[in-house]
């Protein structure tokens, strides 16, 4: 019933009708702290009893608070020998969680992948295009016993330069939480523009 965006200093809550006056409470108590332990257990002890009252199931609650990066510098010296342009996985071994899905090749999407021992380690996606900003939106995965080796911050550099080089914007999101991904994504260039908290309910009927 709620997703608070923050971008630029300006703050954009988008709700339903019946919880505005609970948004514009929460703007007038927590405009300048819109992120806050505080804020964000006003919404809790406000929408729980509201959503629970609608009959949805306040155990199953999606919330989440994600960090929006846009890309501003290249660093093509982070793209290592082993990152490889791909349509799908071509025959390789994937140890990532990633599940791919074949690209036509007269399509221009692909995947930026890091290749070891005839495996893929790491992958680089395109998550969608123009929905944010104008800009492409790219995700990165890296096989747990492989992180910290660079692979990531390869990936992402090759993806971003061949986007570039096609006239395209770049934008990558990720977790507050996920510390990791964040330093990937200011290793390679990237500055934040944007967060967003989203709090979503489901109900069965």
């Amino acid at each position: 019933p709620i997703e608070i965006t923050e971008r630029d200093g300006i703050l954009e809550i988008v709700t339903l009708e019946r919880t505005e006056k609970v948004a514009r409470e929460f703007e007038k108590r927590f405009a300048k702290a819109p992120f806050s332990d505080e804020a964000i257990e006003f919404i809790h002890s406000f929408l729980i009893e509201t959503v629970n009252s609608w009959g949805y199931d306040v155990d199953d609650i999606n919330e989440g608070h994600i960090i929006t990066f846009v890309h501003e510098s290249l660093k093509k010296d982070l793209i290592l020998p082993n990152t490889k342009m791909v349509k799908s996985s071509e025959g390789y071994e994937n140890f990532t969680e990633y599940e791919f899905e074949v690209i036509p090749n007269e399509n221009d999407e692909c995947y930026f992948v890091t290749v070891v021992d005839g495996k893929i380690v790491s992958v680089c996606e395109m998550n969608t295009r123009g929905v944010f900003i104008g800009a492409t939106e790219i995700n990165t995965y890296t096989a747990p016993e492989y992180r910290k080796n660079g692979y990531s911050a390869s990936n992402v550099s090759a993806m971003c330069e061949y986007l570039i080089s096609k006239g395209e914007k770049v934008a990558y999101t990720v977790h507050k939480d996920n510390l990791a991904s964040i330093a990937v994504a200011q290793r390679c260039g990237f500055k934040k523009i944007a967060q967003t908290y989203y709090y979503i309910c489901y109900r069965n009927d």
